[in-house]
């Protein structure tokens, strides 16, 4: 009996050492918090380069930490309001420091935009999509946002709607807005792999045209 404990011992020895290493990536919410409160400081300090290179002084940020900022006031004779129909334009752009068109004074990716004029200026102009202002009821919130083809995405980014919302209730027709949102508040750490296509931990920027208030 002895013996046969000797041999299965020495059996187990031998199975082992041919076993390689295994690793366990185990979750550590600890960790996980300080890593998201760290690329929220890396965020907020683009974000604020952003606004100090293009001269932006003043600004506002929703509950949830995204920023926008009224960069033209618009004709201060039409102000949208409850239940009015509005016709924006919209370009987006995003940057994560591995960046490479611009048309401002940071360098940014630009993903999408309704605007053929801008499209086709920097060539980023596709003929299978719909140029058009986006048109929609405004209700203060933004949650009334349009499900169109190509900007679909815009109505599952609760807080890019919400700041939209804020946002345009700060000008009047023909004013214009930017809306920055931290990468947390908008595709995180893993990106987006669908269109429109997001690097992981990227900062979306958005300029907004407030072109048409139908009352």
């Amino acid at each position: 009996m002895r013996n046969l404990i000797h041999i299965f011992s020495l059996l187990l020895i031998i199975i082992s050492c041919n076993i390689d290493e295994v690793y366990i990536d185990v979750f550590d919410p600890e960790q996980s918090r300080i890593d998201s409160l760290n690329q929220r400081l890396e965020d907020k300090n683009l974000i604020f380069s952003y606004f100090d290179r293009n001269g932006i002084l003043s600004y506002d940020t929703t509950q949830r930490g995204v920023f926008y900022s009224a960069i033209d006031d618009g004709n201060e004779l039409v102000f949208p309001e409850i239940n009015d129909i509005v016709s924006i334009n919209i370009a987006g752009y995003y940057t994560n420091d591995s960046i490479f068109y611009t048309n401002d004074s940071i360098d940014l990716v630009i993903f999408d935009t309704n605007q053929q004029s801008l499209a086709e200026s920097i060539g980023y102009f596709d003929p299978t999509k719909y140029y058009s202002p986006l048109v929609y009821t405004y209700n203060g919130l933004g949650s009334f946002f349009p499900i169109v083809s190509d900007h679909g995405y815009l109505s599952l980014l609760s807080d890019f709607k919400t700041a939209l919302g804020k946002s345009l209730s700060t000008i009047s027709e023909n004013g214009k807005i930017k809306i920055l949102m931290p990468s947390g508040n908008a595709y995180g750490e893993s990106g987006n792999t669908n269109n429109p296509e997001i690097p992981e931990d990227a900062v979306l920027i958005f300029d907004i045209h407030l072109i048409k208030i139908r009352k």
